[in-house]
């Protein structure tokens, strides 16, 4: 458990299985590394991409015909062009073997899978005579061939219309990357661990749900970039806004990154870890005690809260409350995959702060611009309706 009480005590908390390996720097490490901890994706230090696993692309079990750097198939689904015979990787296996396939995710559940250096298809059910693997040539016929590099197939106008278009192959009028790709088009979508789901599946719904609140986050700091002559209080809240703009990206990422649940088959009883990494596998607690402080700031310039309060005031004021319902909405959709087991806790605890904040911001806001609140309660003690009661959230000054 996290606490505010200093720095120290937070990297105490650090196990010695997360915080004392040394950073792997070589690429080929990284993913041996990654694909032994059977994790679907790591980041290339150079890029800063983010790169699948063989072990991604085995559970997958076929290849996608993207050319990927670690495809175990031998890019056997990447096309040639015309005229031309592709040189392609050497398969470790090929698209469907499923037996094949389950016998390396055998090998890496034991540890051994980079031990063997020969990939050939002796111990598959798969036929390699015909395979186009190499410079091989067919009934004496000469056929010219070609490379296909690893990022970028090569493609000539009949492949490219065969092709889908979309996504990082670009469109129709533009050879750059285009949001589109026509593979969510039947109702599904992928998770960062290579999975495959309904769009509907709980885990999509809290994806979109913050989603929407970072775009309504973002709403109000636009209405604050249109005040010409904000508070100087302002410059804060707009910082304090873009920090969590970006923090809801990592709640984001995260859950489209879940856990996978054990099964009474697995022999590990060791709990599922979160370990807050920059790509999706924890969320920093640390982050929640910064909302605490930044409450305690606003507040302090506050008069006491003693009754509730209608979600008015200016623009700022009025969609920080619209912000704080759909945080609410938000963390209602993250609690069931944090009872799962599959999200971290303290994604959960930082959206339920979180509203706490757009509340407190909400009122600050008012006060920063001068602008009264309005309560619901009962005018005078005993009324038997409550009702709008007016109040200066900023004592006025007499004058000398």
């Amino acid at each position: 458990m996290c606490t505010s009480n200093s720095s120290n005590s937070k990297m105490s908390q650090c196990s010695s299985k997360n915080c004392s390996s040394t950073p792997l720097l070589d690429i080929e490490d990284l993913h041996k590394d990654a694909t032994l901890r059977k994790e679907n994706t790591y980041t290339d230090p150079s890029t800063g991409f983010m790169v699948f696993t063989e072990y991604a692309h085995l559970k997958r079990g076929k290849c996608c015909g993207n050319a990927c750097r670690h495809c175990p198939y031998g890019w056997e689904g990447v096309p040639s062009s015309k005229g031309k015979k592709a040189i392609r990787k050497i398969p470790k296996v090929r698209s469907g073997d499923g037996k094949r396939i389950q016998n390396l995710l055998q090998e890496i559940d034991d540890g051994v899978y980079f031990d063997k250096v020969d990939y050939s298809d002796s111990d598959s059910d798969s036929d390699s005579e015909d395979d186009d693997v190499g410079h091989s040539q067919e009934d004496g016929e000469k056929i010219d061939e070609e490379i296909i590099p690893v990022s970028e197939p090569i493609q000539d106008q009949d492949s490219q219309a065969k092709r889908k278009s979309g996504g990082r192959h670009g469109g129709k009028y533009t050879s750059k990357n285009v949001p589109y790709t026509r593979s969510g088009d039947s109702g599904t979508s992928v998770l960062l661990t290579g999975e495959r789901r309904s769009k509907d599946d709980i885990s999509f719904e809290a994806m979109g749900t913050v989603d929407e609140l970072c775009s309504v986050v973002g709403v109000v700091h636009s209405f604050m970039l249109e005040n010409t002559n904000p508070p100087e209080e302002y410059e804060y809240l707009q910082d304090w806004l873009l920090d969590i703009m970006s923090r809801l990206f990592d709640i984001g990422s995260h859950v489209a990154k879940p856990k996978r649940l054990k099964d009474d088959n697995d022999e590990d009883d060791e709990e599922i870890e979160f370990t807050p990494d920059g790509v999706g596998n924890g969320f920093d607690c640390n982050h929640v005690d910064l909302l605490e402080d930044w409450i305690d700031q606003m507040t302090n310039d506050l008069p006491e809260l003693t009754h509730f309060i209608l979600p008015t005031g200016t623009k700022v004021s009025a969609q920080l409350h619209v912000a704080r319902c759909v945080c609410r909405r938000a963390e209602r959709r993250v609690l069931p995959l944090v009872r799962d087991g599959v999200s971290d806790p303290n994604a959960a605890k930082y959206l339920n702060r979180l509203s706490d904040f757009f509340f407190t911001a909400a009122r600050w806001s008012n006060f920063c611009d001068g602008v009264d609140e309005v309560q619901y309660r009962r005018p005078i003690r005993g009324a038997r309706q409550r009702n709008r009661v007016t109040v200066a959230l900023r004592e006025e000054k007499k004058e000398p």
